[in-house]
């Protein structure tokens, strides 16, 4: 099972008992469709960009869930057809990085005579040069 995550906008029309009861049945489509849902957050009424099925407002929830790959469309296609969800969007999240040692490179060995010649450039400054020119 994938982690996902799904922003969806309920109608500002009803009043917060009924988002509370669309919250619910989109809760129940992800256990319906093989999922879990793990964490719901209500964000709200807020003003929307641009009408949506003559709706100038919507009530704004984000719900965490995990689900298999294949059934996501399975889920689109229920949200579609839910009468109080204006739109929606849902985004696979990225999966958890797992703590890896990583080694260094190994350090590298210069013959002998290159050593010194390598250690006398770094001491040696440009703008001693230039003075020792002139």
């Amino acid at each position: 099972m994938r982690d996902y995550e799904v922003l969806y906008i309920v109608r500002a029309d009803v009043d917060d008992e009924k988002v509370q009861d669309a919250v619910k049945r989109v809760n129940t489509l992800i256990v319906r469709s093989g999922g879990t849902a793990e964490r719901t957050n209500l964000w709200g009424k807020r003003r929307l960009a641009y009408e949506v099925k003559s709706q100038k407002d919507g009530a704004y929830v984000l719900q965490d869930f995990q689900l298999e790959p294949e059934r996501v469309p399975e889920l689109e296609a229920s949200l579609k057809i839910t009468e109080e969800v204006l739109r929606h969007l849902i985004v696979r999240k990225p999966e958890k990085a797992v703590a890896t040692a990583v080694t260094p490179p190994p350090a590298e060995v210069a013959p002998a005579g290159q050593e010194q010649d390598e250690a006398a450039r770094r001491v040696r400054r440009p703008d001693r040069e230039d003075r020792e020119d002139s």
